[in-house]
């Protein structure tokens, strides 16, 4: 053994090293999926304190880093256009009546693991131009879109949930179509989203954003 070893030297000294470089970038590689999954944002959009249009419209940061929530998008399919409403705002309080200016409007940074109350789900339905009656409501699709900028980001991030409506005796019942919400990382996804805003902020624009906002 140790002869072999003497006549292939540089062999197996060729071969220690690519070993020993190949160990190293599987532990880069290792540190770096970490890191990045560490950086990487999530916005959770849930509903709590029940399962009807008196539950709270939450929209939570569970990224490593702080997020700032710019607004919430939200649209009732109709089968027919789609409308695009921004519904961060609570245009159903005033500032007078408030203790804190600010609480009007859920815009503002979220820490790591802390959420924002946007109001109820009838709230949010008012704010979209509908009213909570369940023959207005039944049937349709509550899609939300929260939007976020973050440190790590060049651009906006976002997060998508969508809720049926069912009505059920005297309430209308939010029914989640997925577990959590999904989450919009592409940067040409990301691109649409911070257009979208833009017309949002264009008097006589909101109306073309509709049918990106159905394929997002």
């Amino acid at each position: 053994m140790m002869d072999f070893l003497k006549e292939n030297v540089e062999i197996v000294q060729i071969a220690a090293s690519l070993t020993t470089t190949f160990v190293w970038l599987v532990y880069l590689h290792i540190f770096m999926s970490g890191y990045l999954q560490q950086r990487r944002s999530s916005i959770l959009i849930n509903r709590g304190g029940g399962p009807d249009m008196q539950a709270r419209c939450l929209v939570s940061n569970m990224g490593a880093q702080p997020a700032y929530l710019l607004d919430v998008l939200a649209s009732l399919d109709t089968g027919e256009d789609v409308n695009v409403s921004s519904v961060v705002d609570r245009e159903e309080l005033r500032k007078e009546e408030m203790e804190q200016p600010t609480n009007v409007t859920g815009q503002g940074p979220i820490p790591s693991g802390g959420y924002v109350d946007i109001g109820t789900f009838e709230d949010v339905a008012r704010r979209a131009g509908h009213s909570a009656d369940k023959g207005d409501l039944d049937d349709r699709c509550l899609k939300l879109m929260a939007v976020c900028a973050t440190n790590q980001a060049n651009h906006v991030v976002a997060a998508v949930r969508e809720f049926d409506l069912r009505a059920e005796e005297e309430r209308l019942r939010l029914m989640p179509r997925k577990l959590e919400a999904r989450q919009i990382r592409s940067r040409r996804q990301r691109k649409k989203i911070t257009a979208m805003l833009e017309r949002l902020e264009t008097p006589g624009r909101d109306g073309e954003i509709g049918a990106e906002f159905a394929k997002l």
